[in-house]
C-alpha cells in the first residue's frame, strides 16, 4: 500500500479519536517522503511532526529549529511558523483539537498546558515509545485495520505527545487500587478456582508466590475473615454444587474434579457445608 493510501485510510479511521472523558477531533494525519515545505502561517488547532529522515528547518517566532530524523516539533495554535529548507525530509504529522463539549475539565487542562508549553522541540527520540506508537498506528493503518483498532491507537498517540511535551502530573501516573497483601490474596483466589482439582496445600500456593505459608495463612485470615484452608474447603464445594446442578459427571468424578482426596472425605465435607449430602442436592436441583 503506497503512503498516501496509507494516510487516507488512517483519516477515515481515526479523524474522530475517543478516549474516556476525551474527545478529540483529528482534522488531518499526514506523511511526505520528501516534504516540500511550507510559506509562514498559523492555525487554530495543534499541529506536531516527527522526522523520520533527511533534515531542514522549523522556524517560530523568528528562532530557527534544526529538523533532523529522531525530532519532534510542535506547532502551537496561533503561532506563526514554517517549514523550510528541506533535503529529503520526511515527516509523519498529525493536526488536531479537543472537542471541549464532549471533553472533561481534566483532560482539557492537559491541552491547555500544551498550547502554552515554551518546549516545543524535542531532538534524540529515535526511541522514544512515542516513536514507536506512531509507527504501529501507521502499520495498522497501511493494513487496513479495523476503525476501533485506529481510534484506540490515535487517541493513545496524541496522549502520548501531549505527555512528551509536557511531561506527566502526579495525578496522572497509576496509582494501586489497593495494597500488596490484597493483591497477593486476589491472586491467589484466582490460582485457586482455576487448579481446584490440585491439592493446593499452603506450602505449595505460597511458594508459587514466593511468600512464606505463614504470611499467606495470615492475609488470608485477615483480608477474607476465614482461615486458608476453610477458603479452599469451600471454594471445592461451590465449584462441585455447580458441577452437580449442571453436569451428569458421578459423585466419584465430581469429588476427583474438585480435589477431594476420596468420596468418603467428599461426602462428609459436603453434608458439613450443606446440610445435605451430593445426592440429595442433585436430587433437589434436577432441571
Amino acid at each position: 500500500m503506497s503512503l498516501a493510501t496509507t494516510i487516507r485510510t488512517l483519516q477515515r479511521g481515526a479523524s474522530c479519536c475517543v478516549g474516556r472523558d476525551l474527545s478529540i477531533r483529528v482534522h488531518y494525519w499526514g506523511a511526505d517522503r520528501k516534504h516540500p515545505g511550507t510559506p509562514i502561517h498559523k492555525h487554530s488547532f495543534f499541529e506536531i511532526c516527527y522526522v523520520i529522515d533527511g533534515t531542514g528547518l522549523y522556524s517560530e517566532n523568528n528562532e530557527d529549529f534544526l529538523l533532523e530524523k529522531g525530532t519532534f516539533f510542535l506547532s502551537r495554535p496561533h503561532h506563526l511558523h514554517r517549514i523550510h529548507k528541506g533535503n529529503n525530509l520526511f515527516l509523519f504529522w498529525v493536526a488536531f483539537e479537543i472537542e471541549k463539549e464532549n471533553t472533561s475539565e481534566k483532560q482539557q487542562l492537559l491541552f491547555e498546558k500544551l498550547a502554552i508549553e515554551d518546549s516545543i522541540y524535542i531532538p534524540n527520540s529515535e526511541d522514544n515509545a512515542t516513536v514507536l506508537l506512531w509507527k504501529s498506528l501507521m502499520q495498522h493503518a497501511e493494513q487496513t485495520s479495523s476503525a476501533d483498532i485506529l481510534n484506540t491507537l490515535g487517541v493513545s498517540l496524541i496522549l502520548s505527545l501531549q505527555s512528551l511535551f509536557c511531561g506527566i502530573e502526579d495525578d496522572q501516573r497509576p496509582k494501586p487500587s489497593y495494597d500488596k497483601g490484597r493483591k497477593i490474596v486476589e491472586e491467589a483466589q484466582r490460582f485457586i478456582k482455576d487448579n481446584l482439582d490440585q491439592p493446593l496445600s499452603l506450602n505449595d500456593v505460597a511458594c508459587f508466590f514466593h511468600i512464606s505459608p505463614r504470611h499467606l495463612s495470615r492475609l488470608f485470615s485477615e483480608t477474607v475473615g476465614i482461615p486458608y484452608t476453610y477458603y479452599v474447603r469451600h471454594e471445592r464445594i461451590r465449584e462441585a454444587t455447580k458441577k452437580i446442578r449442571s453436569t451428569s459427571h458421578s459423585i466419584q468424578s465430581i469429588a476427583d474434579e474438585c480435589g477431594f482426596t476420596s468420596v468418603h472425605y467428599f461426602c462428609r465435607v459436603f453434608l458439613q457445608e450443606t446440610s445435605i449430602t451430593p445426592a440429595e442436592y442433585r436430587r433437589r436441583n434436577q432441571v
